[in-house]
């Protein structure tokens, strides 16, 4: 985006260790440390030494030896390892943290959730992206295995304690993009293929904040269905099959026109009549009267179906059609 969007403010993440737990000194309840917490799970586990050791390191074994109601995905020593290395961090001790911090908490759901529970969808987490948002994971449920952002795996389900639910999982969760929470995501496929096609996917993946194209970004983004409805709109348009959609030669620039540079804008901070300038040529206007849709620059008016998937570079909102400049 360019002037339209005011760029958010950068929320200070005071009292880290944190929302997961009251601030509130009434809150006396959440003191009293638990006999069979998450946390007393991690401890002489030889599974969990990593964990165990992070925990400590960040605090947050406190939170998580104390009443409340929490899912943890928690990672294997073999998963801690293998995030040092591809880090390339010699060892635990050498990762900031505020950083271990807060991939800490991107394993960790303030509900507990049971995989009967779980449902393919996104779900916050208590990680936090630079403007202070709770940043969302993507689970995939499918033929009972339950699959975190397109990568980690739960190898050992519903180690129920007294503070929530244990999935032991097989990778550490890293913070993710917004290239990964919709590539993990199979409703948006068809938005994947065309961002590849025309190389357009290195900005979304990045949190570069310099640039004429730069982090944060607002994405409204178009589902599978969204590309079938153009299809399907008009007979005589000439576009019969995503093949067709792939084939336009303004396709970068109707992918650029759904997705705004500098500035992550959430729901909440839309307001009616609001006139969007996105990276490409064009504008359009969101209308809150109603509900949320867009006019875009064809005049066609688009439904804003979901908001406020967060990640650390920006927003995702979803839309049930093809926005064209």
């Amino acid at each position: 985006m360019k002037t339209i969007f005011k760029p958010l403010a950068i929320a200070a993440v005071a009292c880290l260790a944190f929302s997961v737990t009251s601030c509130d000194s009434d809150d006396d309840a959440n003191s009293i440390a638990l006999d069979n917490s998450i946390f007393d799970t991690t401890v002489g586990n030889p599974d969990f030494d990593s964990l165990n050791a992070a925990l400590i390191r960040t605090g947050l074994n406190t939170t998580l030896d104390q009443a409340g109601t929490f899912t943890v995905f928690a990672p294997t020593d073999e998963a801690f390892a293998e995030f040092l290395e591809d880090n390339n961090f010699a060892s635990l001790d050498d990762v900031p943290t505020p950083l271990l911090t807060n991939v800490l908490l991107n394993h960790v759901l303030a509900s507990a959730n049971t995989s009967a529970s779980l449902q393919t969808g996104y779900y916050k987490t208590l990680a936090t992206n630079s403007e202070g948002d709770n940043i969302d994971m993507f689970i995939e449920i499918e033929n009972g295995n339950v699959e975190i952002n397109d990568d980690s795996d739960v190898i050992t389900a519903d180690l129920v304690r007294d503070n929530g639910v244990i999935h032991v999982v097989d990778e550490v969760i890293d913070i993710p993009t917004i290239a990964v929470l919709a590539g993990s995501n199979p409703a948006f496929e068809t938005l994947g293929v065309a961002l590849s096609q025309e190389d357009l996917v290195d900005p979304f993946a990045s949190n570069n904040m310099s640039g004429a194209v730069r982090a944060p970004y607002t994405v409204f983004a178009p589902t599978n269905a969204a590309f079938q409805a153009l299809i399907d709109a008009d007979p005589n348009d000439g576009i019969a099959s995503i093949n067709d959609i792939l084939a336009l030669p303004n396709l970068s620039d109707i992918l650029l026109y759904h997705a705004v540079s500098g500035a992550a804008v959430r729901a909440e901070d839309i307001t009616n009549g609001l006139v969007v300038d996105p990276i490409t040529d064009g504008t359009f206007t969101i209308t809150t009267t109603g509900g949320l849709f867009i006019t875009d620059g064809s005049g066609t008016n688009v439904n804003i179906t979901a908001t406020n998937v967060t990640a650390s570079n920006g927003v995702v909102h979803v839309i049930d059609f093809v926005l064209r400049p």
